[in-house]
């Protein structure tokens, strides 16, 4: 559950918006689930001499009273707001269980009161669900309580927070935000981001260039291959240097390759998400200088020639063995594990890769699991670099292999294909269970929501791969052969140490 808190000075104009249309029309059947009172008392009428309009005089007034009795001692944005949203997995609630939550929510903020002191006047308003598929709710607390006191607020935010975390226990809601739990942050989409990637039907740019970026790392041995790998896929890549040397690298931005005249969306690598930001990615090589801008520039990936068809299939079979034989090792790992937060980020670049491949469109249920995966390896924001890892080190060299085949072809290629992503689906399926176990609630929600993604690809018949179909404006690797079957040679894959 993600709260959002605001604060206003007026409530009319609050309660307009909440009874009105909405930003993107998502406003469809506006009404009240919980309030201070019985909620058939302070529900607005509705009137239709003007159409849908609604009687909002007398709620406004009733949640303005106690902070007129406040008078000048009131405080000045005395309107405080919160949404309560649930990622678009978790579904839908009906109206009492939204009901329950905000009364719980209200009464662990303080603001229901208890015997000793009166509480304030507020309402939870519910109506379709956001641009983005969230199911949510809005409560209005007016911040005075019914005797005219002011009600002052210390670190509402960061109360809210913990708040959603109790609620999610209690309701058995799952734990989709490891940004909670001190994992690095991931920004969300804004709502021009979703509106214009509806109106094009593709997935947003911020989503394509996070995937594409996490796979391009999928193995990279150095900065300079992971930003050469990039590049290779069709990326546009920029460094930003430092104002006191213009050589020393300090962060990036990435875009895709725009169509047309139009100019290119430039999105900063921490603006992807908390783990892709300049410093985290250095962590991978600790003892490698960074390569200056001219090497930053400079990169590019190797001329290479296409896979024949029986080469790709052969990378594809060698591929699936080997994420077989991992995740069996995998389950061997004991919760707690110094190899956990490598493997776990290993895990997650792999299913990229897997992804970008099977998925080149940028939408599917491996795409979809491939975000919240990279969730659950979130890593510590002030995490030192983690542990080496033999089974981190098994699954980089299958991502480097999967880089060099592209999409399928045909159905015959499909079809070995498959065997990867049905191996990649049972590999999640694995580190989300050792996630559980480690007792890691956020991380083991989003661990549990990609493994949710892929359990329907196990069933026999059920995956659907993509054929030749390149995502959008994003170019496909075409690396020689020699260097796929290099890469992964699964006689090497059985000498690897737990």
């Amino acid at each position: 559950m993600i709260p959002k808190v605001t604060y206003g000075t007026r409530v009319r104009g609050l309660l307009e918006y909440l009874w009105g249309p909405g930003k993107a029309e998502e406003h469809v059947d506006p009404h009240l689930v919980a309030g201070y009172d019985d909620v058939a008392l302070l529900a607005p009428g509705r009137h239709d001499r003007d159409g849908e309009r609604w009687s909002l005089d007398e709620l406004a007034a009733r949640l303005d009273a106690p902070q007129i009795a406040a008078g000048e001692r009131g405080v000045k944005q005395y309107v405080w707001q919160c949404s309560l949203s649930l990622p678009a997995q978790e579904g839908q609630l009906d109206d009492a269980t939204w009901g329950r939550i905000a009364g719980r929510f209200v009464a662990e903020m303080g603001f229901a009161g208890d015997p000793e002191r009166a509480g304030c006047r507020w309402i939870a308003v519910r109506h379709g669900l956001s641009a983005k598929g969230n199911d949510h709710v809005h409560l209005v607390v007016t911040l005075a309580t019914e005797d005219g006191a002011p009600v002052w607020l210390r670190q509402d935010k960061r109360r809210s927070q913990q708040v959603a975390d109790l609620i999610e226990d209690e309701f058995g809601l799952g734990k989709w935000t490891p940004g909670r739990a001190g994992a690095t942050r991931r920004p969300e989409l804004t709502r021009p981001e979703v509106e214009r990637a509806r109106r094009v039907d593709q997935a947003p740019d911020r989503e394509l260039l996070r995937r594409q970026v996490r796979a391009a790392l999928a193995g990279a041995t150095s900065e300079a291959e992971w930003v050469a790998r990039m590049k290779s896929v069709g990326l546009l890549v920029a460094a930003r240097t430092a104002a006191t040397d213009r050589d020393q690298v300090v962060g990036y931005a990435v875009a895709l390759r725009p169509a047309g005249a139009s100019k290119p969306r430039w999105y900063a690598g921490r603006s992807l998400d908390g783990d892709l930001s300049l410093p985290q990615i250095r962590k991978r090589w600790p003892d490698a200088p960074p390569p200056p801008a001219g090497q930053w520039k400079a990169a590019d990936s190797a001329e290479s020639t296409a896979l024949r068809g029986e080469d790709r299939m052969a990378v594809w079979r060698s591929s699936a063995a080997a994420l077989e034989a991992i995740s069996g090792r995998l389950a061997g790992v004991a919760p707690g594990s110094p190899q956990w937060p490598a493997a776990a980020r290993a895990s997650a670049e792999l299913l990229a890769r897997v992804a970008a491949v099977a998925e080149p469109s940028g939408r599917g249920p491996v795409t979809r699991a491939a975000d919240a995966l990279a969730r659950a390896a979130a890593p510590p924001r002030r995490a030192p670099a983690p542990a080496a890892s033999t089974i981190a080190a098994e699954l980089g060299r299958v991502a480097d292999a999967l880089m060099v085949t592209g999409p399928a072809r045909d159905g015959g290629e499909a079809a070995v294909l498959l065997a990867v992503v049905v191996q990649a689906a049972r590999l999640v399926v694995a580190l989300a269970e050792l996630r559980a176990a480690e007792q890691q609630a956020h991380a083991a929600g989003a661990a549990a929501r990609a493994a949710a993604h892929l359990m329907p690809l196990l069933a026999p018949g059920a995956v659907h791969v993509e054929r030749d179909v390149p995502g959008p404006r994003v170019g496909r690797e075409e690396p020689d052969a020699g260097r796929a079957r290099a890469r992964v040679d699964p006689a090497a894959d059985q000498q690897t140490q737990r």
